[in-house]
């Protein structure tokens, strides 16, 4: 099979020296959504030689369509008291990065949740106000390899068979192809969320059966309670609500009216199974009925009589997956496993498993954090594409992830500032770290924002070398504090007393110190256990700025670990001390 391989390579290459005219950039981009946009700008302000493909003909044509009932789930919280553009962004989960302070969503919207159309006009603007290089109506149909110029590259092949030789390849086209399994039994009957219409007269007094159980169900539900005449939803697993697992793609708050009309028995419901044991069969009254079978082997039990609960609609909204179909042999980057099929599988800096020098940005980076960080949605991969492109400009441009030198005796205090302003660390919990790296001389070298999953191959990845240990800070929430169906507004659920901080529950700022460099992260991506920690105890207002709950204790664990006093003296307090200590 890998001389097969071969041999097509060879073969491509050698048919493109016969090519009239063949463009070629170091980096090309397929998307002009959130992420590959947040990659566009990276690239531009570095100087690179990129190009964005966009098939449509604006960015960000995904919210075109969707949502469908045109209501973003992301915040946008205008006023937070702070005129700190890094700390805003902490809850401004719709803007991208950029040095234009004008180029954030709250400039386009006051709502909470802003409309779909506003994102629009936001994602356009920022492609223009910054000038990034984007080839609209432009459709990439094959990826593959080939030699080009004695190297081999990636050829992009476009609709009007355009040829593009490119040396990265950076896939951002986001989860758009609806999920349709094929082992449902009468899917046919079920009509898409994808092309549903969104008037709601056309559901007036209709018994509605939504598969789904995720956000777009819900929004959908939401959206069709109130003139339903009966509503149900049906789902493999339990209902995981955001305020019990702090994972912002489960269900959030503002999808939850069908949930409370079901407890409170008003005519809609929420039903759990296997999927491949559910089958849809229409009656003579060209209803559908719902068929059940204890296992795949076994026949439906049904009754198209009317004994069975009657369904006018069926609305499948099964989530998405991306689109493989561009991929040639020579260039198809392996799937996630079981829960992560819908993803690409990716190594720790955001590379295919199988495809080397083919990464994926945006909502496709997402398997690296699945169900434990905000990966998912803007807030968190505007992130993660910064995070990329520093580990690019290292691999490919020999300049080494950023940093920052302190001494000793400043870390304290930059730590502190990191705490109560970091946007990156608070979106992408657990899963961005910032990093210092020890030296025995006191000056130390302090990274922002750092994949985890990276730490054990620091330097390869990144150009920085752990020599003397180094020490981590991260946002975390309190071990069982986030899993489905945890109670989260119990009585108690927060710790008050800086002495009780290991047992804080809710996101609170994590401190580690390695002696050495670590071998593995944990299975999910999580530090391992570390020689010594410190957590600064949660806070009501997420304000750590009070020092004697939290600047003071800090700078204990961190006098200890580099074994000296940290105060900073001057003449006036040398001499207070020298009186205070004339017996000592």
């Amino acid at each position: 099979m890998a001389a097969t391989y071969l041999y097509l390579i060879v073969t491509i290459g050698c048919l493109l020296s016969a090519q009239a005219k063949i463009i070629h950039h170091q980096y090309c981009i397929i998307g002009s959504g959130p992420g590959g946009l947040q990659m566009a700008y990276f690239f531009k302000r570095a100087n690179r030689d990129y190009t964005v493909f966009e098939r449509s003909n604006i960015s960000g044509s995904f919210f075109r369509q969707y949502p469908r009932h045109r209501r973003l789930l992301s915040i946008n919280k205008n006023n937070t008291g702070s005129k700190n553009s890094e700390f805003n962004l902490r809850h401004d989960w719709n803007s991208l990065l950029s040095d234009n302070n004008s180029l954030i969503m709250p400039n386009y919207s006051d709502e909470y949740y802003p409309h779909a159309d506003e994102m629009i006009r936001y994602l356009n603007d920022y492609a223009n106000v910054l000038q990034l290089n984007i080839q609209y109506n432009t459709e990439i149909i094959q990826i593959s390899r080939a030699y080009y110029k004695n190297s081999l590259r990636f050829k992009f092949i476009t609709s009007k068979q355009s040829i593009y030789m490119c040396d990265v390849a950076i896939i951002s086209t986001g989860l758009a192809t609806p999920n349709i399994p094929s082992s449902i039994t009468g899917l046919h009957h079920a009509m898409g969320y994808e092309t549903m219409s969104t008037n709601t007269s056309e559901y007036v007094g209709q018994n509605i059966l939504i598969l789904g159980q995720g956000n777009s169900a819900f929004e959908t539900a939401e959206s069709l309670s109130s003139v339903s005449n009966i509503l149900h939803l049906y789902g493999r697993n339990r209902i995981r609500l955001a305020t019990s697992t702090h994972y912002i793609g489960d269900i959030r708050a503002k999808n939850t009216k069908v949930i409370d009309s079901y407890q409170l028995k008003t005519l809609d419901g929420l039903l759990e199974g296997d999927m491949k044991n559910v089958g849809f069969f229409k009656n003579k009254r060209n209803l559908i009925v719902l068929g059940l079978r204890a296992e795949p082997h076994l026949p439906f039990l049904y009754d198209l009589t009317g004994g069975s609960k009657e369904y006018h609609r069926i609305i499948r909204c099964l989530g998405f997956r991306y689109d493989r179909s561009i991929f040639s042999r020579t260039a198809n980057p392996k799937s996630g496993e079981k829960h992560l099929e819908r993803y690409p599988s990716l190594l720790p800096n955001y590379e295919s498993i199988s495809v080397p020098n083919m990464f994926f940005a945006g909502a496709l980076t997402h398997s690296l954090d699945y169900r434990h960080s905000g990966g998912c949605c803007i807030q968190g991969f505007r992130y993660t594409a910064r995070a990329l492109h520093r580990l690019l400009e290292w691999r490919y441009h020999q300049i080494p992830w950023p940093s920052t030198d302190f001494w000793s005796n400043q870390i304290t205090d930059y730590l502190i500032t990191r705490i109560n302003q970091a946007s990156g660390l608070y979106q992408m919990f657990a899963t961005l770290a910032d990093v210092i790296l020890i030296k025995k001389n006191g000056q130390h070298h302090y990274l922002e924002d750092v994949p985890v999953r990276i730490l054990p191959n620091l330097r390869e990845y990144t150009g920085r070398k752990i020599i003397d240990g180094f020490i981590t800070l991260t946002f975390e929430y309190g071990k069982g504090f986030s899993k489905p169906g945890k109670d989260t507004l119990a009585k108690d659920n927060y710790s008050h007393s800086a002495k009780m901080a290991h047992k804080s529950r809710n996101i609170h700022p994590v401190i580690r110190y390695y002696k050495q460099s670590i071998e593995a992260t944990t299975r999910k991506g999580r530090l391992p256990k570390a020689n010594k920690i410190h957590h600064v105890v949660e806070d009501f207002l997420t304000d750590w700025s009070v020092y004697s709950e939290h600047g003071h204790y800090l700078k204990l664990f961190i006098e200890n670990l580099f074994r000296k006093d940290l105060n900073q003296y001057y003449t006036s307090s040398c001499y207070k001390v020298n009186l205070l200590c004339l017996n000592c």
